[in-house]
This record gives C-alpha cells, structure tokens and sequence, in this order.
C-alpha cells in the first residue's frame, strides 16, 4: 500500500485501503444501473450513461435545494460534510 502523503499513519492508509471494495462495488453497481462500459468518453455508449449520470445527480440535488430551501450549491456542501462525517472521502 502506498499513499502519496508522507505524513500519513500506516493505520489511515490501511484503513482508507479497506473502503476499497465497497467504493469499487458501488462504480461497478452504478456503471450497471446506468448501462455504462468502460471508460468514461471512450464510447458513445459511455458517454450516453455519463450525461445520464451528471443529469441525475443534478436532478437530486435541484430536488433537495427544494425541498430543504436550500441553494444548489449548500446542498452540496451539506451532502459533503456529511460524506466527510461518515468517512467517504
């Protein structure tokens, strides 16, 4: 295991390596929901699942800056904190 961070302890580069194969679940489970192959802008196919994608996650976050009276971009500042929080970095 390597990190780019010198500074970093053994014990956060283990622990961060261990979130591995749960955020490699998640692409493979997103990539087939969205019916993406491969590489991002290497097939139209691709490119088709992308914008689906940055559309949705748009979509959600117009909904939530809605719901919550809330603009844009506090709703992804709010939703990063706690990504942050949950330890998804």
């Amino acid at each position: 295991m390597v990190s780019t961070n010198h500074k970093k302890k053994a014990e956060n580069i283990i622990s961060e390596y261990m979130k591995r194969p749960k955020i490699e679940e998640k692409h493979r489970r997103d990539k087939s929901i969205l019916d993406v192959e491969g590489n991002y802008l290497t097939s139209e196919k691709s490119n088709i699942g992308f914008v689906r994608f940055i559309a949705m996650v748009s979509n959600c976050i117009e909904y939530l800056s809605h719901k919550y009276g809330l603009s844009f971009y506090e709703v992804i500042k709010e939703c990063s904190k706690e990504l942050i929080k949950k330890g998804f970095s």
